[in-house]
């Protein structure tokens, strides 16, 4: 039956009552093995007579033959089918213990010898003892569950009470705690009672399969879960015929219990299988099938092997080129919209058609957008330019016009000056030596236009050779100046013209005060702007900074594009300046 008939057999509301009824009976059949076990007398031996095999038309050790390779071509089967490797080594073991099992079961059917006989009878339940470990490691290998440290202490004990319990069988001789009998005699059945070591047996297989189903249970989807139930209900009728058994059941003993354990053994592992609970290769062809990429298989000749459901027409071309090509990817020059994917596989190849059309299409879309952007990108360079031309133009214009002013009012100055020279010889020479300021002034001013025509940013050395020469100007005047410059980046300009100003307004109220002396410092902060700080000290008695021409010098910095502070005291003015653009307004 395909897996969508079965998905659609099991319901939400169908596996619900149907797992209602799995868990009633289990429990049922737990409390049937139990009870007589605790609370019962050992059951009464049956006769020999009784015990009619349920194949008596069917030689009993043909029987076991032809189901022991039976088990060993499913074991084959089931190791080529399994894609997970330890799983399948599993699944070839279980074949084998299955195959062995029905050996010694036939040998101790055909031996004479009745203590051999014995003890290949208690052998059974060393492959009884391997099972259910070996399917419950199946199932969490599918499940893909790690084990964590106390999950393997459990195990390991798990596997050691399977053992102690395989020994107590074999040894039951010694102890009698699995059978005990009169005379021992292993060819009649029903000639024995089942000690406690049989019942911790019997529930130690029962919690084994039970854990089996629980783990294939949690780790499948909510839709794969419906398909645990078909396999469950075969371990369920199996689990009821092992109690059954038990219990001495006529129907049940009548059976070859080995045979109908393997067989149960087997069909539950093989629905797995088959329904994708355990990874096989029916599974992956359902999931290769649903794949939603144009996938085919290809073998050496070339001819197509397999494909998913969505695959298109095999192309001849393509198909030569996957064969005698190197892996990679290619592409067909009368299949422009298509992309060919080739990887080698054991006996054949890969090839995946890949429909490139919409790909192909944007990436015609985004080359236009690109051109088109490239052409925007260069119109919008061609204005930036232009934009910084016009601006350094405009700059200029301003640094002249600022220089023409300072220029002009400064010799209308020197001129009235000149003009109106006092006779006393140290008034004259004051006003001579104010004068030679206002010179210096305009000669400094007017070579930052010479300076920026050439290069419109000024290094610190240019900015340090300004600075001395505008120290030794005012020295020669008598004012005690020095300076320091302390930059890392050019300076434009129009910043150096505005600090020149500020430099200067200090130098003049310097001028007009009594010994004075003139410090000033420039440097560059982390935001950028260019900072200056002035101190003059001088001999006066008065607080410098409530001067009239301290008041003067407030509004001429007003009219500057800087952030600055102007403070004194009795003697002393402070000048904090950081010039943002140069730009006076």
């Amino acid at each position: 039956m395909p897996n969508g008939t079965v998905l659609s057999i099991f319901t939400r509301s169908r596996r619900g009552l149907l797992t209602t009824i799995c868990a009633s009976v289990t429990l049922l059949y737990l409390a049937l093995v139990i009870a007589p076990a605790c609370a019962w007398p050992p059951s009464a031996p049956v006769p020999s007579s009784d015990n009619a095999s349920a194949f008596s038309f069917i030689d009993r050790t043909a029987l076991n033959c032809i189901f022991g390779i039976v088990f060993s071509f499913w074991g084959v089967m089931a190791y080529l089918r399994c894609l997970d490797p330890r799983i399948s080594r599993r699944l070839a073991a279980i074949a084998v213990i299955l195959t062995l099992w029905l050996t010694a079961v036939t040998i101790k059917w055909n031996t004479t010898d009745l203590k051999l006989a014995r003890y290949l009878w208690y052998g059974y339940y060393i492959p009884m003892a391997c099972l259910p470990p070996l399917c419950l490691s199946c199932a969490l290998k599918s499940a893909g569950i790690e084990l964590g440290k106390t999950a393997v202490r459990l195990k390991t004990a798990c596997i050691a009470l399977g053992i102690v319990l395989a020994v107590l069988a074999l040894t039951n001789d010694v102890h009698r705690l699995f059978f005990t009998f009169d005379v021992p005699n292993p060819g009649l059945v029903g000639m024995y009672s089942y000690g406690p070591a049989y019942w911790a047996f019997f529930v130690y297989n029962t919690l084994y399969y039970l854990a089996f189903f629980c783990v294939l249970w949690r780790s499948s989807r909510s839709a794969m879960r419906g398909l645990v139930v078909p396999a469950a209900t075969v371990a369920t009728a199996g689990l009821l015929f092992c109690a059954a058994y038990a219990l001495r059941a006529k129907w049940a003993v009548s059976f070859n219990f080995s045979l109908v354990y393997g067989i149960i053994v087997m069909v539950t592992l093989e629905l797995c299988l088959d329904l994708g609970l355990i990874p096989s290769t029916r599974s992956f062809k359902k999931v290769f099938d649903d794949l939603p990429f144009d996938l085919k298989i290809l073998s050496r000749n070339g001819s197509l092997y397999h494909q998913t459901k969505v695959a298109g027409p095999l192309n001849a071309n393509a198909v030569n080129r996957a064969n005698h090509g190197t892996p990679g990817s290619f592409r067909l020059p009368d299949l422009p919209d298509s992309l060919f994917i080739v990887w080698p596989l054991s006996g054949g190849t890969a090839l995946l058609t890949q429909d490139m059309s919409g790909l192909n299409e944007l990436n015609r879309t985004l080359g236009k957008q690109g051109t088109e952007l490239k052409r925007d990108l260069e119109a919008l360079e061609h204005d930036r330019e232009l934009v910084e031309l016009l601006t350094e133009l405009e700059v200029k214009s301003r640094l002249v016009d600022d220089v023409d002013a300072a220029l002009s009012a400064s010799m209308a100055e020197v001129t009235a000056l000149l003009n109106n020279l006092p006779t006393e010889p140290h008034a004259r020479q004051r006003q001579l030596e104010r004068a030679r300021m206002l010179v210096a002034y305009c000669k400094r001013k007017g070579s930052l236009v010479l300076a920026e025509a050439a290069d419109p940013e000024l290094d610190r050395d240019r900015i340090r050779l300004i600075a001395n020469e505008l120290a030794c100007d005012l020295r020669a005047v008598g004012i005690d100046c020095a300076a320091l410059v302390n930059l890392d980046h050019p300076v434009a300009a129009q910043q150096a013209s505005t600090l020149y100003d500020c430099i200067y307004d200090m130098a003049f109220m310097a001028f007009e005060c009594s010994s004075p002396a003139l410090i000033y410092h420039l440097g560059e902060r982390d935001d950028g702007l260019i900072e200056l700080r002035a101190h003059l000290q001088s001999d006066d008695e008065e607080d410098l900074s409530s001067l009239p021409r301290t008041q003067a010098l407030r509004e001429r910095l007003d009219k500057c594009d800087v952030i600055y502070a102007l403070t004194g005291n009795t003697g002393q003015l402070v000048l904090l300046a950081r010039v943002k653009g140069g730009e006076c307004v």
